[in-house]
């Protein structure tokens, strides 16, 4: 059984920004291709969920940036699921420099459950849910996921949640003068997954695009977190809401027009 995936991945010119750095949408899309190459060896591939009427469904993302990668880098991506209980099941994914000890034990994609000794570029912690696609409630995978997380551990250093236990629950104060609405947005084709609704990265590229030019010129993104409460369909308008009460760090909201609905939240630390 495969536990943990990996492949070198060649950072190309339009995966990076005008400074030549990843782009924070292109790293999530990436996470999003080693899990999905991961979860077909593992059987659980959203191919073969929906024929069991069953699709995942990302629930959180917490992302830490020590060094992005820049433009013609090489570098090692890796997922693997730690244990599960109840109704999350966790993925994490690390990103570190390739190296000739790491090409000896990664060929072409094969898999291997030894730990790589590049240096730390980025990683990240996510939860993911299983939902029935008729109902589109969530599902009990537990049973599903036992034999195949839990057996390869490594130690990432995580922090705590950005948020607090009512911020988790997407209890925010939009009467705090400090939030305002900063943009509106419309879900078009190309925000769409496989699943039918805006895929996640498309929300945190959402985000971004409320700064400033001038902001993303002199901020670089360190850590950020992301909560995803509501699906958005093909066609949707919302509203993007930031709150920039704290130096260094700004909250987010992705609302409805009308505010009565909670699509995604998010909170994100910038360096200079």
């Amino acid at each position: 059984m495969v536990y943990k995936y990996g492949e070198p991945v060649r950072i190309y010119n339009h995966y990076t920004d005008k400074k030549h750095r990843l782009k924070i949408k292109t790293l999530c899309d990436l996470f999003n291709d080693m899990a999905e190459l991961h979860t077909y060896r593992q059987g659980v591939n959203a191919d073969i969920l929906n024929q069991q009427g069953l699709t995942w469904m990302l629930r959180r993302i917490h992302i830490f940036i020590p060094d992005m990668p820049q433009r013609e880098e090489r570098v090692l991506f890796e997922s693997w699921n730690p244990a599960c209980e109840g109704l999350l099941v966790p993925r994490l994914y690390k990103v570190s420099d390739w190296n000739e000890e790491t090409a000896a034990l990664y060929n072409n994609g094969i898999t291997t459950e030894k730990v790589s000794t590049g240096a730390l570029r980025a990683f990240a912690y996510t939860d993911w849910m299983l939902i029935n696609l008729e109902g589109r409630r969530p599902e009990r995978p537990t049973e599903m996921m036992k034999p195949l997380a839990g057996y390869y551990n490594e130690e990432l250093p995580f922090k705590p949640s950005m948020f607090d236990r009512r911020e988790q629950k997407g209890m925010l104060d939009f009467n705090q003068p400090a939030w305002h609405e900063a943009c509106r947005v419309q879900a078009h084709y190309r925000d769409i997954d496989f699943n039918g609704h805006v895929t996640q990265s498309s929300y945190i590229q959402w985000m971004m695009d409320a700064h400033s030019d001038s902001f993303m010129e002199t901020h670089r993104l360190d850590e950020m977190e992301v909560i995803y409460a509501h699906e958005l369909k093909p066609g949707s308008e919302v509203s993007v809401w930031l709150c920039d009460a704290e130096e260094h760090q700004i909250s987010y909201a992705i609302r409805s027009l009308d505010g009565g609905i909670l699509h995604a939240w998010a909170r994100a630390h910038f360096g200079s």
